[in-house]
């Protein structure tokens, strides 16, 4: 497996090492280099004895079990479901092993921590729970959660209306395959396939899956609610949104309503939106699109548009990489770890 040649560097695994989230957080790793002594991944008996690397040496994927997990210092569950993640969470955490969630399976565990670090001098303190679990936020909610923050910052943020545009990507690399064969089939009118939204994505929007899908938008609404009210309760009752099926492959883009006590200047609100992590892209720059934001770290927002009807709103097109932004949120919190 591969290793870094530093005692000093924690014992790291990924569940779920073959699937999207894992293998842009593996990425990530690398690119920050975060002190791994040793790099473990795990998954399911599908993708067991798969060969990839790691910093240029090849490492494979083995099976989970307890004594892989006694083995770690820091275990991120990273898998396309959170059911995986449940099932075997708590092997995990029967040690002092530090636990990061990318799933959010662990939403429902009282002590476990969602963060986003580069926001919390802003946010409400983290809570002391006394265990080393934490949640990693939808990308979605991270976005808006770093809108409300600064708009709040302005003293006059009233409410905030979003909606969330899904890419197939959260569905895993079955939800890519989905896509690109339904593209492709009803190009050439044949059916297509179903599996993972039991209904058509190519050229389409959708408010919610069909009815045999394994998956249902209005949990991701749930999730992204409940992330956002975990971190800020007060910004969270200002907040509305609305998730939907896009036909893109990867990046979240979401249109943003915000509306201000008072009216506020455009360029005061560009400046109180601008900030680590987040770019404000000018009146004169052409709107960031999901193909412009592949493989960039941030949130890309605007230009900002006053609304036409309302002096004290303001649209607010906001578009990220959400496997990207993801994996970086996650390796934030592990990088607190070993501050």
């Amino acid at each position: 497996m591969a290793a870094r040649k530093d005692p000093s560097g924690l014992r790291v695994a990924i569940v779920g090492g073959t699937s999207l989230k894992g293998k842009e957080l593996k990425e990530v790793l690398e690119e920050r280099r975060f002190p791994v002594k040793k790099l473990t991944l795990l998954d399911d008996q599908e993708a067991l004895g798969a060969l990839t690397d790691f910093e240029g040496e090849p490492t494979f994927v083995h099976s989970l079990s307890a004594e892989a997990f006694a083995e770690c210092d820091l275990v991120f569950f990273a898998s396309t479901a959170g059911a995986f993640t449940r099932a075997h969470w708590q092997q995990a955490a029967a040690g002092p092993t530090a636990l990061i969630d990318l799933t959010h399976a662990l939403l429902d565990v009282p002590e476990a921590v969602v963060r986003v670090p580069f926001l919390e001098a802003q946010l409400p303190p983290v809570a002391d729970t006394g265990k080393r679990w934490y949640v990693t936020p939808h990308a979605a909610a991270i976005a808006l959660l770093t809108l409300l923050v600064r708009l709040h910052a302005t003293g006059k943020l009233r409410q905030v209306v979003a909606n969330i545009f899904e890419p197939v990507s959260e569905r895993g690399a079955g939800g890519l395959e989905e896509l690109q064969e339904q593209t492709a089939r009803l190009l050439s009118f044949k059916e297509f396939p179903r599996a993972v939204f039991d209904a058509q994505v190519a050229f389409n929007l959708l408010p919610c899956y069909g009815a045999d899908s394994p998956a249902r938008l209005e949990e991701v609404e749930d999730t992204i609610r409940r992330e956002i009210e975990r971190s800020a309760p007060a910004l969270a009752e200002r907040l509305a949104l609305r998730v939907l099926q896009a036909p893109v492959f990867h990046a979240h883009c979401l249109s943003v309503f915000a509306e201000l006590d008072e009216p506020l200047e455009k360029g005061t609100v560009e400046q109180a939106l601008r900030g680590e992590r987040l770019t404000v892209l000018g009146s004169e720059e052409t709107p960031a699109a999901p193909v412009d934001v592949a493989g960039r770290d941030g949130i890309i927002v605007g230009p900002v548009q006053r609304d036409q009807k309302r002096p004290t709103a303001f649209w607010l097109w906001t578009v990220v990489d959400n496997l990207r932004l993801t994996a970086h949120t996650a390796v934030d919190i592990a990088e607190t770890l070993v501050r």
